[in-house]
């Protein structure tokens, strides 16, 4: 799958490719679509995601280093497989139903164990979220499925210098938007309300006449 793509691997291939004969794999799996679904849930880019991050979560004591470790963990996992990610991409529409929702549950799964990570984190350091960390987790997710796509299909464009920057560049966006310290958050409502108050107490033009 990984080198072919699906639509040109041929059952009898991956037959001869495992040393058994083409009956076993219908029996097994049906066909190379219930083959393909076996993989796709067994596939570790899922299945062992949880586990690494919480043997992450004891070396990580900031959230601008655990988004940092994360992001540029997940991509190399990601670009070691790089014919696979361009036939997901490429190929998708191909899939069958039961093949689809299978990769959607995937994702979501690895989009949970993101959740637990980040608001591991963040709750160890009395952090405030402007939104849910489900959502947090599945924009960081988007962003970096959408970085690879980019990178997987197309070398030529300007969009970022490396890797290096466009993880800078993903991390201030996270820290500066979508996270924030408590202190910073009382702060904010304390100038909100102190606008507030002021435009409140300023007389209206009407007032004045």
């Amino acid at each position: 799958f990984s080198t072919q793509g699906v639509t040109e691997t041929t059952t009898k291939a991956i037959a001869e490719l495992a040393q058994v004969n083409e009956v076993t794999l219908f029996r097994q799996f049906g066909n190379k679509q219930g083959l393909l679904l076996a993989v796709i849930e067994d596939s570790a880019v899922f299945t062992d995601l949880g586990e690494s991050l919480s043997r992450q979560l004891s070396q990580t004591n900031q959230i601008d280093e655990a988004l940092r470790n994360y992001a540029s963990d997940r991509l190399q996992v990601l670009q070691q497989i790089p014919e696979l990610l361009r036939s997901v991409v490429g190929e998708a529409g191909q899939y069958t139903l039961l093949n689809r929702q299978a990769l959607g549950r995937g994702i979501t799964q690895a989009n949970r164990a993101t959740a637990d990570y980040l608001g591991t984190v963040i709750e160890r350091e009395h952090l405030h979220l402007s939104l849910p960390v489900e959502k947090l987790a599945s924009l960081l997710n988007g962003i970096l499925f959408g970085y690879l796509a980019i990178e997987l299909t197309s070398e030529f464009h300007d969009l970022w210098d490396n890797q290096e920057d466009f993880l800078e560049s993903l991390v201030e966006l996270f820290l500066h938007r979508a996270i924030s310290s408590i202190n910073e958050t009382s702060l904010n409502s304390i100038q909100d309300l102190s606008t507030l108050t002021r435009e409140e107490n300023t007389p209206k033009i009407d007032d004045l006449s």
